[in-house]
């Protein structure tokens, strides 16, 4: 050790006041970038004594009669500098400074593609180049972007495209789904919506990189990264904002991308206000718009996850690493308090108690929530790619992106282990194994329950009747409303054909005059002539009968009573209908059919009349009963997405599985889904066990 030990050239210590702390920040740079230590508030003085100026014993004796109280020695701050230097604070020896940067150069080679440790499951960095010194010469030229008065005018008009986007709420929504609606759309078309994402991400790191370097600070890192694994995005590490001694500017530098965003919605706002609907400069406004409109603001100042809104949430309750630190606590607490544990825990205020444990658990419930719905969007992706066997690779992809939090997860019940074994080996376990063995013996084998099968079924009306139009024609009159409750007989509509109409009144023209005719033939006695003109008047009444009977049959009626399921019947007034083409369908409600299908492998105990309980979508606290009122004498492949008609090499096909249910008050309606368990034959739990374990392997060992 030096006998004037000096802080390395670059590192740089402020003192930081908190809510209800004060603490000493220390900046370091490297060939790996920038590092940020934390250390206690009476460090500072200590720091600062380490100049080059004063000998060791010279720091100790002016510490202590800074910090009496500390009691610090020669020997503690000799062990302290020692502690500086192996996380390199201080100057070294030549031949020390060759081989730590000998060792950097080969850390920061392994990390110019991937950068492994600050990465996690949630985002995997890819870092890009230093924009320290391009950003500097940018700054000047835009320095202005960040005064008050233009501060507040692209707020006010972000405001004034925030009320326009709420009165045309449905206009935004439904275009905003339509953007990611995949099938739908042309390949270029995507690789656009790609290519922006690109820019809108790297414009928003640009802001915050822009913000920090404003105010003072320092922007060495930016790169890309891939967010939940699917999501490209783009960072830029404004850590610097930390040595920032006002709260406002490093609140200003977390919020300078979300700042940005807005100047680019506000500008592709205008431009899609002012442009022509069928220019492509107006489409294209309009995706940057739903890109960087409320989308983005929303899924950055998400205080559950590190973005914008966790560091604005961590310095506005100037609580450092509060992601981590919340995470321990509850760990420490579970371990402590559930476990028994020996913990070394530290203390806490109760300010940071009550905010960690709060944090802790709303963001361990989202983090969990959103690591379903990845598991669910990668489950469903391995398997309709690879089939069954996509099981297997979900589930090895899985075990790779978690093996840290396994690995750890085998730690911790080692850890469980290595504490309780001398607990689980003492003679109160056997005493008490018995009777738990018994109680679990009992449990699994006294108690007897219905086998049940749960799948997914669709309601379906017990009769659909189509009503159509048995001859062409105009519908003139309507007499019901779609869901109009009907009987049978009643009116529906009413149609009318000219073609038809004025055939009838040719006829009946016709049929008088021959009927005049044969009077005037039968008053001049010719008889021959009276009785051809009786002929061509009854052929015309056979006719006309007829052509009654096809225009009566314009009214139509319901064939069934039920209710009017076709939408919008009533607009239907005016319109032409050719014979045969459906005018409306009535559905008859007052009792409907469950549709379930049901893999072939799960048939084996299915028969008519087994018992059923349905759990409708609609009303999950009410749950109905029914009974299996008929099977499919075939089975068929299942439909796309059908995945429980899986087993562990190939799909299985599907038998339709028909029951009825009573639907007095009109509470279920066709389409509605829901979930029914069949309920086979009572057995244990070990039998039920056993059963699966037996059928599974005679499928699979055969």
């Amino acid at each position: 050790m030096s006998n004037r030990p000096v802080l390395r050239q670059g590192v740089v210590v402020r003192k930081l006041e908190a809510k209800d702390e004060a603490y000493t920040i220390v900046r370091a740079s490297d060939p790996d970038g920038l590092k940020y230590y934390k250390f206690e508030d009476w460090e500072y003085d200590l720091l600062s004594l380490i100049d080059g100026t004063r000998q060791v014993e010279e720091i100790a004796v002016e510490f202590h009669r800074l910090h009496p109280e500390r009691g610090f020695g020669l020997q503690h701050v000799v062990d302290y500098i020692e502690g500086l230097r192996r996380i390199d604070l201080t100057e070294r020896s030549e031949q020390e400074r060759h081989l730590v940067l000998m060792d950097k150069i080969k850390t920061v080679r392994k990390k110019r593609f991937y950068d492994a440790e600050s990465s996690t499951l949630f985002m995997i960095h890819f870092p890009l180049f230093d924009p320290d010194k391009l950003l500097d010469r940018v700054i000047p030229w835009i320095r202005w972007w960040w005064s008050p008065w233009f501060v507040w005018s692209w707020l006010g008009v972000f405001a004034v495209l925030l009320t326009f986007l709420a009165y045309h709420w449905d206009l935004y929504w439904s275009g905003f789904f339509d953007l990611f609606r995949a099938p739908h759309k042309t390949l270029s078309y995507l690789i656009g919506i790609f290519l922006l994402l690109i820019i809108v991400s790297l414009w928003h790191e640009i802001g915050h990189g822009l913000t920090c370097k404003r105010f003072g600070g320092e922007v060495h890192k930016i790169g890309f990264m891939l967010f939940y694994l699917i999501q490209p995005a783009f960072y830029c590490a404004v850590d610097d904002s930390y040595l920032f001694p006002k709260l406002s500017h490093r609140m200003y530098a977390v919020f300078g991308g979300a700042y940005f965003e807005l100047m680019m919605c506000s500008v592709a706002s205008a431009f899609w206000l002012l442009t022509p609907a069928e220019w492509a400069v107006h489409h294209l406004a309009l995706t940057v718009v739903f890109l960087t409109g409320l989308s983005a603001i929303i899924l950055n100042m998400n205080p559950l996850i590190k973005l914008d809104g966790y560091y604005v949430l961590m310095d506005w309750l100037d609580v450092p690493n509060l992601r981590e630190e919340s995470f321990e606590y509850i760990g420490s607490f579970f371990k402590k308090r559930l476990l028994h544990l020996k913990v070394s825990s530290k203390p806490i205020s109760r300010r940071r108690r009550r905010i960690y444990l709060i944090y802790g658990l709303l963001s361990i419930i989202y983090t969990s929530l959103v690591l379903l719905l990845i598991g669910g969007f990668l489950r469903r992706l391995f398997v309709g790619w690879l089939g069954p066997a996509g099981y297997i690779a979900f589930l090895g992809l899985s075990g790779f992106l978690l093996r840290q939090r396994i690995r750890g997860v085998f730690r911790f019940f080692r850890h469980l282990w290595l504490d309780k074994k001398d607990l689980l080996r003492s003679r109160r376990v056997p005493a008490l194994a018995a009777p738990s063995l018994l109680l679990l013996a009992v449990l699994l084998a006294v108690p007897h329950c219905a086998t049940r099968i749960e799948f997914p079924f669709t309601v379906d009306p017990a009769r659909r009747a189509v009503v159509r139009a048995p001859w062409g024609g105009l519908i003139r009159r309507v007499e019901v409303v779609e869901a109009a409750e009907v009987k049978q007989g009643q009116l529906l509509a009413v149609m009318e054909n000219p073609e038809l109409a004025a055939e009838r009144d040719t006829l009946r023209s016709d049929r008088e005059r021959s009927l005049r005719q044969a009077t005037v033939a039968r008053e001049s006695g010719e008889v021959a002539t009276e009785r051809e003109r009786e002929a061509e008047a009854s052929g015309a009444r056979s006719r006309l009968e007829m052509l009654d009977g096809k225009l009566a049959s314009l009214e139509l009626r319901s064939p069934l009573a039920g209710v009017v399921s076709t939408p919008d019947v009533e607009t239907m007034v005016g319109r032409r209908l050719e014979a045969g083409e459906a005018f409306c369908t009535v559905d008859q409600i007052d009792r409907v059919r469950l549709t379930v299908m049901l893999p072939e492998s799960e048939i084996e105990e299915i028969r008519t009349g087994t018992s059923a309980r349905i759990l409708v979508t609609a009303y999950p606290e009410r749950t109905l009963a029914s009974c299996v009122l008929s099977l499919a004498p075939i089975a068929v492949p299942p439909e796309e997405g059908l995945e429980k008609s899986l087993d562990l090499i190939q799909r299985v096909n599907v038998v339709r599985v028909g029951l009825e249910v009573g639907n007095g008050e009109k509470l279920l309606r066709p389409g509605m889904t829901g979930r029914v368990q069949l309920l086979g034959p009572p057995r244990t739990i070990a039998e039920k066990s056993l059963r699966a374990l037996s059928r599974w392997t005679a499928s699979q060992l055969w």
